[in-house]
């Protein structure tokens, strides 16, 4: 049976009351009573919908990324230039994680030192999300550079783009004075250039 609008309103409160309160302070002090509190809703509806805190936690996860994904355009033809191509997607990714910075902070944190919840289920989560940010991103680089999607060159170029991305997110969550886009500027010529730097490198065919 489909849950009823105000029970699917009452969910959607307690997992945005999560969310914020573990991005805000912490896994630990994300109790039930505390997101109670937070989103007004009943504790015993809490525990009918989510079970625990442990199933309040996975559900976040999983919504956010959900969310985040969804909110993130794919492109499916090179848009100009590798460069101009590769700021296209770096704004796009930009512009999803200004939207969604509660759950990328706890994306972070958690992959740093998944908590003990779920049976590991938060963990499988976060590597999932990241498996699915590196196979956007090896399609995306594929595109700009019409790539090989398996070859050394590709994977790497997506790992470090990847950990770019996640650097300059915890950079401009730390310096309030400079946003994600500003950060992010140079990664697409320094992908370019990388890009470049492995082809010089790599033996012409029957040497």
């Amino acid at each position: 049976m489909r849950p009823n609008r105000r029970g699917v309103q009452s969910r959607e409160r307690v997992l945005d009351a999560a969310e914020r309160v573990m991005a805000s302070e912490g896994f630990d002090a994300a109790t039930v009573a505390r997101v109670v509190e937070e989103s007004g809703v009943p504790l015993s509806s809490v525990y009918h919908y989510y079970g625990s805190k442990d199933g309040v936690l996975l559900a976040v996860m999983q919504r956010g990324a959900e969310r985040f994904f969804a909110d993130v355009p794919e492109l499916y033809d090179r848009a100009g230039t590798a460069a101009e191509h590769l700021r296209t997607l770096v704004a796009n990714a930009a512009e999803a994680l200004e939207r969604h910075p509660n759950f990328l902070r706890l994306l972070i944190v958690f992959a740093v030192q998944p908590p003990n919840a779920s049976g590991g289920e938060v963990a499988a989560v976060v590597r999932q999300v990241r498996s699915t940010a590196l196979k956007r991103l090896r399609g995306q680089l594929t595109l700009a550079f019409d790539a090989d999607p398996r070859s050394r060159t590709t994977e790497q170029l997506a790992r470090f783009a990847l950990a770019a991305i996640d650097g300059a997110f915890v950079a401009a969550r730390a310096d309030g004075t400079i946003t994600l886009a500003k950060v992010l500027e140079p990664l697409p010529d320094a992908l370019v250039a990388a890009h470049a730097l492995h082809d010089q490198a790599r033996p012409a065919r029957g040497v």
